[in-house]
């Protein structure tokens, strides 16, 4: 790969950097910082600010995120020196959530009244619609869920449930990679550039190398050393 440009990429919700190990073995300049604490009652937006603080190069990258970590992505464009963003199992904004979740957007008034079960269930949805469980990628999310920050995921699902959207600058590009089995997600729904088949939602563990062609062959385009 001829470019060294940063390549910041968000875990999903209750996930790590481990749903993106087989990436930083094929793309050295890879980095999956940790999520940091939200402040109480603290917006997507206001987090991916300071966030985007935090994780700043200071130099020309590139921006994304897998389900959640992509909408936080999205809202980390105006700090950063983006040159683009991905979105793997994710969406561009809350236009395309299924019916489930507008439903409860609609209640996000009583956001605070939500009960951690149900936060945790939305982020069990994103192992439980990845595709066949047997084999490395289901061990490795269910580790990852079981050691979940509980009041992370309370957050995030709140906040997830208020979020306008965001206003991003149409002049940063933002590419899209989808399993065609998403549940969480549906493809129906939204209009991704690539759609990997048979993939489920947590695709850069499923279909490792669908995601990774995806990242490399997007980034090369940009041509930056």
């Amino acid at each position: 790969m001829h470019t060294r440009a940063p390549l910041l990429l968000l875990s999903g919700m209750g996930a790590d950097a481990r749903v993106f190990a087989a990436q930083q073995k094929a793309l050295p300049q890879l980095r999956v910082p940790a999520w940091i604490p939200p402040e109480k009652d603290e917006t997507l937006a206001h987090y991916a600010e300071r966030f985007a603080t935090l994780i700043n190069p200071g130099e020309p990258c590139f921006i994304g995120g897998a389900s959640f970590g992509g909408f936080v992505a999205l809202e980390m464009l105006p700090h950063l020196e983006a040159r683009a963003c991905f979105l793997i199992g994710s969406v561009r904004s809350p236009a395309e959530f299924p019916g489930s979740i507008q439903t409860l957007r609609k209640l996000s008034k009583l956001a605070g009244a939500i009960p951690f079960e149900l936060a945790s269930l939305m982020s069990k949805l994103a192992l439980w619609s990845s595709g066949p469980l047997i084999g490395p990628h289901g061990t490795a999310l269910l580790a990852q869920l079981s050691e979940s920050d509980a009041d992370f995921l309370r957050w995030a699902c709140e906040a997830v449930l208020q979020w306008p959207g965001t206003a991003s600058s149409p002049a940063i590009p933002t590419f899209q990679i989808h399993g065609e089995k998403d549940l969480v997600l549906p493809l129906s729904l939204t209009r991704p550039d690539v759609v990997v088949p048979g993939a489920g939602h947590a695709l850069s563990m499923s279909h490792p190398q669908a995601v990774t062609d995806f990242l490399e062959q997007r980034i090369n385009s940009f041509g930056l050393k």
